[in-house]
């Protein structure tokens, strides 16, 4: 369980949500510059909310009452980046591996990078670099590196808008699979509709910090039905 109770000035408004959510693909939605980005920052521990309360299957990640603020590298959280933020320098396999000897605890990792890059279905292009591979491509291998901390928790920082229409639908599918295969908590921020419709099990709409509306997804009405507050 994901809960979310904060507060942060940003320069135009006020961030101030407050949520809980379960396993399963969360869509984070509204206009740019709501604050959804800030809110995935949040989470990860990049950007600290000014007040409130964070915590990830009853571990505190952030707790002003309590002076308690882990950084990002003790949280266990996996984020993919809009842009990608692959090295340009270092070849998948390289890409994939970063930031793992960080992260690593004692008890080690299950996983080898193989392992995942054959699950992102990119393991022939382990000895590439970024210039030489497709949108979907350096998707695939920011999931990777994401995934290879086995996080608690995966955050998307709109994963598909880069993508043309048929990529998309093919990511969609495989973020689908992704999320029933690990089991853990997916938080992505999305402007598309389709990308809610097909992914989300929940959605929360920010505008100008504020938390309007929570919804769910209705697979057989394949709309979203919003619980207005």
């Amino acid at each position: 369980m994901l809960e979310v109770n904060i507060q942060k000035a940003l320069p135009d408004f006020l961030l101030k949500v407050a949520f809980s959510f379960a396993n399963g693909i969360t869509a984070i939605l509204g206009p740019s510059g709501a604050g959804k980005t800030t809110l995935l920052q949040c989470i990860a521990g990049l950007v600290s909310p000014d007040e409130g309360f964070i915590s990830l299957k009853g571990k505190v990640f952030y707790c002003s009452g309590e002076g308690v603020n882990l950084p990002a590298r003790l949280r266990r959280v996996g984020y993919v980046f809009q842009d990608y933020a692959l090295f340009p320098h270092m070849t998948v396999k390289q890409n994939a591996m970063y930031g793992v000897k960080g992260c690593k605890e004692k008890r080690g990792y299950r996983l080898s990078v193989i392992d995942v890059l054959e699950m992102l279905k990119v393991t022939h292009l382990q000895h590439r670099y970024p210039d030489e591979l497709s949108g979907g491509e350096k998707q695939r291998v920011a999931l990777a590196r994401a995934l290879m901390t086995e996080p608690d928790i995966l955050l998307l920082d709109e994963p598909l808008s880069a993508l043309d229409d048929y990529t998309r639908k093919q990511l969609r599918r495989e973020l689908k699979e992704l999320q029933g295969k690990w089991g853990i908590p997916f938080v992505m921020v999305t402007h598309n509709s389709e990308d809610v419709k097909y992914l989300a099990d929940q959605a929360l709409y920010l505008h100008e910090g504020k938390q309007y509306t929570l919804g769910q997804l209705r697979s057989a009405s394949s709309t979203l039905v919003y619980l207005t507050r």
